[in-house]
């Protein structure tokens, strides 16, 4: 499918928020414990999405409650379950989003082409290889001083949930509104973390800073960008999707370097040329089909058109 003017306009703003993600959380988990900060995110984010689909949208009676659900669970618990736990242990931002954003485009088309939802190219491949050929370039100067241990065990199990979550979304329920889609997703995930934050406990002390960060957290990413998300997942194949993901790391980095003081090594400009350049080949890609599927449309309607009888045509 071919990508159009609207898309365009969105694929910056869907790539700036969803790296903003991971610098406000790095920044929230400083003053708040993350079960309670997922908790509480989650929950705003039903409070405000689950209402208007109730009152204002009644294609949610024929969505796919059950199979939302699963997918919840995977993109929102376990992805940010994982990712959260990685912040609270000592994992930076910027590595959070290589390891998160560097592996699961390779993991994502993979089961795409398992399921045989989609099939794989050279085009494809080169263009996931070159783009994580500059994540890896981007951040490559922050492993060196990255801790290894738990955090990135965690953040690897959320890597997973994303891109099988991306995965089961496209496949299960990718024509299905939205709005709808992200209010199963947060009440779903509310459902799972609220009650588990009410028995463990955490540290949650609201102050300007916690409620502008779970502001954030809870309305422009658990709502505005799965909104984004799922719009762009609804008419692209999860690949393609999975790889504007790989411009969140160094966008990250960069983002990181100006609110959090992680310096931004030079290595980072170049990566992210890199980055974008294999972003691009998969986007090129996701286009062809369309133009490929028209032009033998055409082709073949010029066929038949010519092989009817001369008299047939003159009588039209």
């Amino acid at each position: 499918m071919v990508w159009t003017v609207s898309d365009r306009l969105l694929l910056p703003l869907f790539v700036l928020l969803w790296s903003s993600g991971y610098v406000v959380g790095a920044a929230a988990v400083e003053v708040a414990d993350p079960l309670p900060l997922l908790a509480t995110r989650f929950l705003l984010a039903s409070l405000v999405a689950a209402p208007v689909v109730l009152v204002r949208n009644q294609r949610w009676r024929q969505a796919p409650l059950g199979r939302l659900a699963v997918a919840g669970l995977l993109l929102h618990v376990v992805q940010f379950g994982g990712i959260y736990g990685g912040f609270a242990l000592g994992v930076p931002a910027a590595l959070s989003a290589l390891v998160m954003l560097g592996l699961s485009p390779l993991v994502t088309t993979s089961l795409a082409i398992a399921t045989h939802q989609e099939r794989g190219d050279a085009r494809l491949w080169g263009g996931l290889g070159l783009g994580v050929a500059g994540v890896a370039i981007s951040l490559a100067p922050a492993l060196g001083s990255a801790q290894v241990g738990l955090g990135i065990v965690l953040t690897i199990i959320g890597m997973l949930g994303l891109a099988s979550g991306t995965v089961l979304q496209k496949r299960w329920a990718g024509t299905t509104d939205p709005l709808t889609t992200a209010a199963v997703h947060n009440v779903t995930a509310a459902l799972v973390v609220v009650p588990a934050a009410v028995l463990v406990g955490g540290r949650l002390n609201f102050s300007l800073h916690v409620a502008a960060y779970v502001l954030w957290l809870g309305l422009v990413l658990a709502v505005a960008t799965v909104l984004l998300f799922v719009h762009l997942l609804r008419g692209h194949a999860a690949s393609t999707v999975g790889a504007l993901l790989l411009l969140v790391p160094p966008v990250t980095a960069g983002l990181s370097a100006l609110t959090l003081g992680e310096a931004l090594h030079p290595a980072s400009l170049l990566g992210m040329l890199v980055a974008m350049v294999g972003v691009g080949l998969v986007l090129r890609r996701d286009a062809q089909p369309a133009s490929t599927s028209a032009s033998g449309a055409s082709a073949s309607a010029a066929a038949r058109l010519s092989a009817r009888p001369l008299a047939a045509v003159r009588a039209e």
